[in-house]
């Protein structure tokens, strides 16, 4: 099969989840003998851009006309048999899904975010969840400025997506959309996009080496160093009394963890680690705490401490209530309660405990989340897509028909 995949990619100094999934993507397909396109652009280069054409970037995320010419050509010389949309924002944009429709090509697109229906794309105002757009017009997040805290920036955001809401421009054009989880999709459906043109398939993690041996040591927590992510809360959470805490990542609170490491000896920091690195750390760990305040659509620090035989300490919100079964391959607590933080996180300080949850947590893994079972589940839905456009030869999407998801 060809396969044209199409991705924004995120600022390199801006760690991100959906870059790693799209590498991860088509490498998967790759190797199964598929040939795989990537068309590419790079949010570095907005650095590089005039002032003019920064100027008028707001406008361009909205249609590009650019964009939509350049990839018709490359789709035309390509000839693919499917086209997998990531991340349009903000030098694609939703223009490029004409390109592929134009060309009569059948269409899929990953909904990494929530950019579909709220300015920030993560449906967070104030260091919370918000759903004040969800399913409306979404004036409220230029009145908040949602966007980098900006109305300015905020604003063309919002009048984009009211725009292609109004024109029903992803339901028109894309075949499948796909949710890496339950959550996500309900959240679209919420929105007003059909239930039926919505696929849940899970992301994956590649996982070939040793699994953690024993109880494991200290509770790691890896990711933004921000109140969204719940750090505030763990560092008011943590005691010596629950073992070591050992930090990985950065962020605004790093000011605040580095302070706390220098007065209590169980707290240890380690910044901004590799990759590898952070998995060695990881392998050996009692337990991954993810503290979340606000939504997360799936987790994949989850899935790779599942992956290495780790249970977790999870916020009962957003996609990470399904990943996690409470007493099983760990502990789901309240968001934004430090008391039952702890208390969770004492629960995994019996050896036994942290075995049993662990144990379950890998085979939860290998059930659900290799490479293998996300190759077939992609195959899955390409070869669906590729029927039902086939058997629809009358044009663009109407919103209001319903089909079976697979």
């Amino acid at each position: 099969m060809r396969v044209a995949m199409l991705h924004n990619r995120y600022r390199s100094g801006q760690p991100s989840g959906e870059n790693n999934v799209v590498d991860q993507t088509a490498d998967f397909l790759r190797k199964s003998g598929h040939v795989v396109e990537l068309y590419a652009q790079h949010s570095d280069d907005i650095a590089q851009m005039s002032r003019k054409d920064r100027a008028l970037l707001p406008v361009r995320s909205v249609w590009s006309l650019a964009a939509e010419r350049d990839l018709t050509f490359r789709l035309q010389s390509a000839r693919p048999d499917i086209v997998h949309v990531h991340n349009t924002f903000p030098l694609f944009s939703p223009s490029v899904l004409r390109s592929a429709s134009r060309l009569d090509l059948p269409i899929v697109a990953t909904l990494h975010n929530f950019r579909l229906m709220c300015a920030n794309g993560v449906l967070q105002r104030d260091g919370g969840p918000c759903e004040s757009c969800v399913g409306r017009i979404p004036w409220r997040g230029a009145v908040h400025g949602c966007y980098r805290d900006s109305k300015v920036q905020s604003l063309p955001l919002v009048a984009g997506i009211a725009v292609h809401n109004t024109l029903h421009t992803w339901q028109r054009y894309v075949t499948t959309l796909i949710a890496p989880s339950e959550f996500v999709r309900s959240r679209y459906v919420a929105a007003g996009f059909d239930a039926d043109q919505i696929v849940v398939k899970p992301h994956a993690v590649a996982h070939s080496g040793p699994v953690r041996e024993g109880a494991g040591e200290a509770v790691v927590f890896l990711g933004r160093l921000t109140e969204e992510k719940g750090f505030g809360d763990l560092l008011k959470a943590w005691d010596a009394s629950l073992g070591e805490l050992v930090v990985i990542g950065d962020g605004p609170l790093r000011a605040e963890a580095d302070e706390r490491a220098r007065q209590d000896p169980s707290v240890k920091v380690l910044g901004a680690l590799p990759w590898t690195e952070c998995m060695a750390v990881l392998r050996s760990a009692r337990a991954v705490v993810v503290p979340a305040r606000s939504y997360e659509t799936f987790g994949l620090v989850v899935i790779e401490a599942f992956a290495h035989g780790v249970p977790v300490v999870a916020s009962r919100i957003g996609a990470l209530a399904e990943l996690v079964d409470d007493g099983q391959t760990g502990v789901l607590v309240a968001p934004g309660d430090p008391e039952e933080l702890r208390k969770a996180l004492g629960l995994l300080i019996e050896p036994a405990t942290s075995i049993a949850f662990g144990q379950r947590a890998r085979q939860v893994y290998l059930d659900r989340f290799t490479p293998e079972r996300d190759l077939a589940a992609t195959e899955r839905i390409y070869t669906d897509a590729i029927a039902r456009h086939a058997a629809d030869k009358s044009g663009p999407r109407s919103p209001a028909r319903g089909e079976t998801s697979s």
